[in-house]
C-alpha cells in the first residue's frame, strides 16, 4: 500500500525561492564508509557509490548503491536505516549481480534507480533500473576503433516483490542472441544494422544512470538518464565526448518513448561545461527538481576533475532550467571525505526536510575511495501522517486560521508519497 504523509507548509513563497536556499552537509558524513573486512565473502561490497534512496515501510529508508572490491566489477547492494543516518548494510550478497560471460551486462551493473508501483503484480512491485555494461567490440561486433568508449552502457530492469530479491527482465524473443539470452536492456543505444551507434543528435553511444518516477495520476513511468555522444557529426573520439541528460516515458516501464534532450552541458566557464550526468528528479509541489553532477573535464574522479552537484527546475519534467547559483554542493577541504569530488545525488523528503544523498571521493590519486553522505535543504517542513479524517480536520483548522488571521496566502498543503514524490493538492490562497 502506498503510504501518504501530509505536508503543512507556512511561508510557501519563501520556501520556494529556490535560488535563495542553501544546503548544509550533514556533520557526521560519511554515513556509509568503505567496509573494513577480512572476510573474503564480503570483499564485493568494500566500496559504495551511486546511492538511490527510497521510503521503506513506516518511517525507514532503504538505499541501493553500486558496490565493488576496490574498483573491480561493480554490482548493486543495499542498506536500511531507521533514521537516515545509521545504516545496516546487506553484506552477504548483492541484490543484483552482473550477467554471465558474454552478456550485455557482463562487466558492471551499477547506478540503480528504484520505484515502487503498488498497482503492479506482487512479483513486480519493486522495479530496479540499472546501468549495465559490456565491451564495445562485443556490443557492436567490431574492434574498438578509438571512436567510442571501451565499454558501452545500456539500461536494464529487474523486478522484486520485496525490494531485495530481484529478477532481471528478459524478452524471450532475443534469447538466440548470446548478448541477450538471460536478460535484456529496456533502453538501448540506437544503432544501424552495420553495428555502428546512431549519431542522431550526437547523444547515443551509451545510455546510463537512470532516475525513475511513476506518475499514478496518468499511469505513466518517467525516466531521466544520460546519453553519451559527441558534440558534432564529425566525432573525433574521446576528446569530443559530451554527456547530456535525456527524458523518456512509458506505460509499462519496458517500452519507452524516443528520448528528448532534457538538460544540456553548461557554457565555457560553468562547473558543468563538459560533463553533465547522474540526474535525480523529485517532484516538489507542481515543479520537478533535478539534482545532477557536473564537471569541467570530460571524465575522471580525481582532484583535477573536481565534480560538483547542481540543481535545475522544470514545470513539465522535460525542459529543465538551471538555477542561478549553481553548483549547490562542492568538494570539501583537503583531507575530508569528499574533497576529490561530490556526485551521484539522490533526493528524498524525510524527517521534515529535503535530503540529498551523494557519493564523495577522498584519499590520493592512487587510492581514491568513494563513500556516501548527504546534505539537506536549510528550510524545514512540518509533516504528519495522513488519513482522510485527519486531512479534513486539518483543512478545516487551516481555513479557520487563515480567515481569522488573514494569512491564507502563506499556507499550503502537500502530500509526500513513500516513493519520495511530493504532490501539491491544496493551496489556500
Amino acid at each position: 500500500m502506498k503510504r501518504l504523509f501530509l505536508i503543512f507548509l507556512f511561508c510557501f513563497s519563501v520556501l520556494f525561492d529556490i535560488s535563495a536556499q542553501s544546503y548544509i552537509k550533514y556533520q557526521n558524513n560519511p554515513i556509509i564508509d568503505t567496509l573494513s573486512t577480512t572476510d573474503p565473502s564480503q570483499f564485493w561490497t568494500r566500496w559504495k557509490t551511486d546511492p538511490y534512496v527510497i521510503h521503506w515501510n513506516n518511517d525507514s529508508l532503504r538505499m541501493y548503491y553500486g558496490t565493488n572490491n576496490y574498483g573491480v566489477q561493480t554490482q548493486i547492494g543495499t542498506a536500511i536505516s531507521q533514521d537516515g543516518n545509521t545504516w545496516i548494510e546487506k553484506t552477504d550478497s548483492p541484490v543484483l549481480m552482473t550477467g554471465p560471460v558474454g552478456s550485455w551486462d557482463e562487466l558492471d551493473v551499477e547506478t540503480p534507480g528504484v520505484v515502487y508501483v503498488p498497482s503492479n503484480p506482487d512479483s513486480m512491485r519493486y522495479m530496479l533500473y540499472y546501468s549495465g555494461s559490456q565491451h564495445d567490440s562485443v556490443i557492436l561486433g567490431s574492434a574498438n576503433s578509438g571512436l567510442y568508449p571501451i565499454e558501452i552502457y545500456q539500461i536494464g530492469l529487474a523486478y522484486s516483490d520485496d525490494g531485495i530479491n530481484f529478477i532481471k527482465y528478459n524478452d524471450p524473443i532475443n534469447d538466440t542472441n548470446p548478448l541477450y539470452q538471460n536478460s535484456d536492456p529496456v533502453i538501448r543505444i540506437p544503432y544501424t544494422s552495420g553495428g555502428t551507434p546512431d549519431t542522431i543528435n550526437y547523444l547515443f553511444s551509451s545510455v546510463a544512470e537512470p532516475s525513475i518516477m511513476y506518475d499514478e495520476t496518468i499511469n505513466t513511468f518517467k525516466i531521466w538518464y544520460i546519453g553519451l555522444g559527441c558534440s558534432n557529426s564529425n566525432c573525433t573520439g574521446i576528446s569530443d565526448f559530451r554527456y547530456r541528460i535525456l527524458y523518456s516515458e512509458s506505460l509499462d516501464g519496458i517500452n519507452w518513448s524516443s528520448p528528448v534532450l532534457s538538460l544540456d552541458i553548461g557554457s565555457i566557464g560553468d562547473f558543468d561545461s563538459k560533463l553533465i550526468y547522474a540526474p535525480h528528479v523529485i517532484k516538489i509541489g507542481v515543479d520537478y527538481w533535478m539534482f545532477y553532477g557536473g564537471n569541467t573535464f570530460i571524465s575522471g574522479t580525481f582532484s583535477l576533475f573536481s565534480q560538483k552537484i547542481g540543481l535545475a527546475i522544470s514545470a513539465d519534467g522535460i525542459n529543465f532550467s538551471k538555477i542561478s547559483n549553481n553548483p549547490i554542493i562542492t568538494n570539501g577541504p583537503n583531507g575530508t571525505w569528499d574533497y576529490l569530488g561530490t556526485n551521484y545525488p539522490s533526493s528524498i523528503v524525510y524527517k521534515d526536510t529535503l535530503r540529498v544523498y551523494y557519493s564523495g571521493m577522498q584519499d590520493s590519486l592512487l587510492n581514491f575511495t568513494p563513500n556516501i553522505g548527504y546534505f539537506y535543504l536549510d528550510s524545514i517542513f512540518t509533516s504528519v501522517y495522513l488519513n482522510n479524517n485527519l486531512e479534513r480536520q486539518l483543512i478545516k483548522v487551516i481555513d479557520i486560521l487563515g480567515r481569522e488571521e488573514n494569512q491564507k496566502r502563506n499556507i499550503s498543503l502537500f502530500y509526500i508519497y513513500d516513493d519520495g514524490t511530493v504532490e501539491k493538492r491544496i493551496v489556500i490562497e
